[in-house]
């Protein structure tokens, strides 16, 4: 048993989303789902991995609103009825990789069949916002069971709590506006230190599976910090030709980064190509999550 992408989807803010998270994770979900032939109430898995959240909504888990908004089985299950589970992973930027990995753990296992990953942020309001560097963007990715070779193969997570401090976000009280604002700061030096453990993180999964960097088919990275895809390949020695080309309004995306590279490389035909797909995605904190998704040889 395995779990392989069926669909993914982006979505980027028109007037009518308003710049809002929830919906712009709402509108990839749906177009996800269209494009994958599923139904909302084929999903048994809903994972949200957003972060940045209109006003800074803390309760309740995002993943709950959508599920009951797109109709993925609002409501509790009848008996010997279809459910779906959902809650929020909250990992930055490897966010989509992490909920990857879950929904994995459980199609493997045999619990669920068809997992979707949504993934959005927005600024949670631009009046009381301080230093946010990250462009509005919702992405989603099915994941579904499959029999045969094609899908996810391996996974791999560090961290370096020594560079947490390269990035801090946070909401504290300003006495002279008397409110809560949130404060992004940014080390000059994040980058560097993302594109360095990441390359080392990469460089030793590659040998773990026994591969090397040439046998990359495609390079789906985080799109944060800027350049980190382009640095990341030549730190690693993937040639520049597998890294996909992401439009310019996703490219400071921050969950929905990944997603965005992946759903490049699908309408490219790369991904259709490509028998070894390394996933790479860095995050504040910091934290780098590696996978590697396959397809069967002599698969075109």
């Amino acid at each position: 048993m395995g779990t392989r992408i069926e669909a993914v989807s982006t979505a980027r803010p028109r007037w009518l989303l308003r710049r809002r998270a929830l919906r712009l994770e709402e509108a990839a979900a749906r177009a996800c789902l269209e494009r994958g032939r599923r139904k909302p109430q084929d999903v048994d898995l809903l994972i949200n991995v957003g972060i940045y959240k209109e006003n800074n909504t803390v309760e309740p888990a995002l993943a709950s609103l959508i599920q009951e908004d797109i109709g993925a089985n609002p409501g509790e299950p009848h008996v010997n009825g279809h459910g779906t589970f959902s809650f929020d992973v909250g990992n930055g930027g490897a966010g989509a990789l992490s909920a990857a990995y879950l929904v994995d753990s459980f199609v493997s296992a045999g619990t669920a069949r068809v997992g979707l990953v949504v993934a959005g942020d927005a600024d949670p309001n631009p009046r009381t916002s301080r230093g946010f560097p990250f462009l509005p963007a919702g992405a989603a990715m099915l994941l579904g069971h499959t029999d045969d070779d094609e899908g996810f193969d391996r996974f791999e997570f560090r961290t370096f709590p020594a560079l947490s401090h390269r990035f801090e976000a946070c909401v504290q009280w300003e006495p002279e506006h008397q409110r809560n604002a949130l404060h992004v700061r940014e080390d000059p030096s994040l980058s560097d230190a993302c594109v360095d453990c990441a390359a080392q993180a990469t460089t030793d999964f590659l040998d773990a599976a026994g591969l090397h960097a040439e046998d990359v088919d495609v390079l789906v990275t985080s799109q944060y910090p800027s350049g980190f895809a382009e640095r990341l390949a030549r730190a690693t020695g993937v040639p520049a030709n597998r890294v996909p080309a992401v439009e310019r309004e996703l490219q400071r995306a921050h969950t929905a980064g990944p997603i965005a590279a992946l759903e490049s490389s699908v309408e490219s035909g790369s991904f259709a190509r490509a028998r070894n797909v390394l996933f790479v995605a860095a995050a504040p904190g910091l934290t780098v999550a590696v996978a590697l998704y396959k397809r069967p040889s002599g698969h075109c």
